[in-house]
This record gives C-alpha cells, sequence and structure tokens, in this order.
C-alpha cells in the first residue's frame, strides 16, 4: 500500500526540508493544507522532490458560518471555493472539507445547504472530490451525505483520531465506506485529540484494518500527525519525529497485510 505524511506535521522548521524528510524516510505522498504561504506553490514543490499529492485540506475554522448567516459567512464560502478552483488547477483531486467547527452543533438551515452544494458544484466544474471528514460532530455526515451523497464527486475521509476521541462507536468508517476517498490516521488517549503517531495511545488499529480491508477501496495509509498537539513530542527532533513515523506506517501495513 502507498504511505503518505501530513506535510505541516511541524512549523519548526520550512516547508521544504519537511517535503525532503518525508521523501527521505520512504513515503509515497503528501496531503497538504492550503496556508496562506504556500497555498499557490506547494504543489511544484512537492513534485520537483518525487513525491505524489494525495489530498489538500481546506481551512477548518469557523466552518459553521456556513451553516448560520453571520459576518464571516461569504468569506468562509470563497476561501473553501478558492481551495476547490486552485486544487483543479494544480491536478489535485480530492480536497479535504469538514462540515462543521467545534464542539457546539450549528442549525441545519437551507442556507447550510446551499453553501455546501455551492462547494460541491465547483468541485465538480474544476474536476475535484469534495472528501467531507468526521470531526467532533459527525452527525452532519447524515445531513451532507443524505443531501448529495448520490452525486460522483461527494466522498468521505475517515480519520481515526476523531472517532476515538469525538465520537466512540458510532462507525463512520463502514456507514459510509463506500464513498471513502482518503485517510487521517492518527492515535490519541481517547480524550483529547493528540495526532500522535500511531501506536503511541490507545487506539485499536487492528479493529480499524479489519474493517478497512472489507471495503471495496482502501487508500493509501495517510498519517495526519503534529508534533505540538502532544506533550511526548515536545523535545522531539522533526527528522526523528518523521522517521518514526515511518516506522508505524511499516508496522500499519505488516498488521494490514497480516489480517
Amino acid at each position: 500500500m502507498k504511505r503518505c505524511m501530513f506535510a505541516d506535521f511541524t512549523f519548526k522548521i520550512p516547508f521544504e526540508e519537511r517535503i525532503r524528510l518525508i521523501k527521505e524516510n520512504g513515503f509515497d505522498g503528501v496531503m497538504l493544507g492550503f496556508s496562506d504561504g504556500l497555498k499557490y506553490t506547494q504543489y511544484e514543490i512537492v513534485r520537483n522532490i518525487g513525491l505524489e499529492i494525495e489530498n489538500v485540506h481546506s481551512p477548518f475554522d469557523r466552518m459553521n458560518a456556513l451553516w448560520e448567516i453571520c459576518p464571516v459567512s461569504e468569506y468562509i464560502l470563497d476561501r473553501t471555493l478558492e481551495c476547490v478552483k486552485v486544487c483543479g488547477e494544480n491536478g489535485v483531486k480530492t480536497m479535504i472539507c469538514h462540515p462543521t467547527d467545534g464542539l457546539v452543533p450549528p442549525e441545519v438551515t437551507r442556507f447550510g445547504i446551499d453553501n455546501f452544494g455551492k462547494i460541491i458544484q465547483c468541485g465538480k466544474e474544476n474536476g475535484v472530490d469534495i472528501a467531507f471528514e468526521n470531526i467532533q460532530l459527525p452527525q452532519f455526515l447524515d445531513v451532507l451525505f443524505d443531501r448529495f451523497g448520490s452525486l460522483d464527486n461527494v466522498r468521505f475521509c475517515y480519520d481515526t483520531g476523531h472517532e476515538n476521541c469525538f465520537s466512540k462507536n458510532t462507525d463512520c468508517l463502514t456507514k459510509f465506506g463506500n464513498k471513502l476517498a482518503c485517510l487521517h490516521i492518527h492515535d490519541n488517549d481517547g480524550e483529547t485529540d493528540g495526532h500522535m503517531i500511531p501506536f503511541d495511545g490507545n487506539l485499536d488499529f487492528e479493529k480499524f484494518l479489519r474493517k478497512l480491508k472489507k471495503l471495496y477501496h482502501q487508500p493509501p495509509l495517510s498519517l495526519e500527525l503534529y508534533m505540538s498537539k502532544s506533550p511526548l513530542y515536545k523535545n522531539a527532533a522533526p527528522d526523528s519525529f518523521v522517521k518514526r513515523a515511518a516506522q508505524a506506517a511499516a508496522q500499519l501495513e505488516k498488521l494490514y497485510q497480516s489480517i
């Protein structure tokens, strides 16, 4: 299986150095963010170093503004549409999108349905799949897939860590597995969203991989890790962190093949 790693695992070192570390440790590709300083330039850097671009994650703060009319609603929609268009311009097939933001659910509104419809339509026009991710409030996946799930470019991004700490036993992977496009693999303690290296927390990766193996489509093993979200890595060097991440990815693949 191909293995990918999130490019923004730290900001302690420059982007190009991060990409080189990921390449040198045997990963096949990267997942990218959409930060202001890199959102137009990062694609050529990645490909010149010899890695594939698995997907781009659209900005995810204040996404509730897409459901509720407020002063930033138009801005949040416009920046998401821009991310879709930039993905299309740079040949990136999949953009990951959060349905909400935070633990307080917004109201399900026609305004929100219309906004997400615009994002999906923009994806269709630009050749980009929109992969909705399970986050703090996975019930909003039901809303979006009930309304838009029949569309070919509406897909699912399954996040292992979010289910382990935010929504235990919801089993989004099985529920939306027929729409699975990509994975966010990381570990935690079951209480906080630590985005830890697999096997550093308490997530049952064998159970996850058994479910994954039953699905028609198994995307790359993609690690969405952050050095800053867990005290375990407070004093870690970026190179040693990526090396350990690569070892964990290899362990995941070995476990996947054994079950």
